[in-house]
């Protein structure tokens, strides 16, 4: 399997993956766009799988950061030919939209995400600073710098 043939895999078991209108690599941008349903009713038109409840509780603050955050921090770890992450996710009247390149995430943590490994537990550490829990400073922090203002 190549690397666009893995990044297309991960896309389909990606945390929010029912949630997820499309996404799709664009090779010449080294670009992955990622856009959510904007509505409930948005998604029921595609076949949407998931109740009218279970739509609007799964968007919490907490995980509308870590959707930002920790998957793209997952996704620029584990495909170093990804250069930007474009997301587009409105929810309840607000606009969630990102756009993450490599350089800004690694310049904001004092990391090269493309170096970290679950191996030597570097990877773990990240997370443990930047992304897990459910009040991180610091993933809130960097939420705050993706955001499109």
């Amino acid at each position: 399997m190549n690397n666009l043939e893995d990044l297309q895999s991960y896309l389909e078991i990606i945390t929010g993956k029912n949630f997820i209108k499309s996404a799709a690599y664009i090779e010449a941008q080294e670009t992955l766009l990622i856009n959510y349903y904007q509505s409930f009713e948005e998604a029921f038109e595609y076949d949407f799988n998931v109740s009218k409840s279970d739509y609007e509780n799964y968007f919490t603050q907490s995980k509308i950061e870590k959707l930002i955050v920790e998957e793209t921090a997952r996704l620029l770890r584990k495909y170093p030919f990804v250069q930007v992450i474009a997301i587009d996710l409105k929810f309840g009247g607000n606009d969630f939209s990102a756009e993450v390149s490599r350089e800004k995430f690694n310049s904001l943590t004092q990391t090269k995400l493309e170096e970290l490994s679950l191996d030597d537990g570097t990877w773990q550490e990240f997370q443990n600073k930047f992304t897990s829990g459910v009040k991180n400073a610091n993933r809130i922090t960097l939420f705050n710098e993706f955001i499109k203002k």
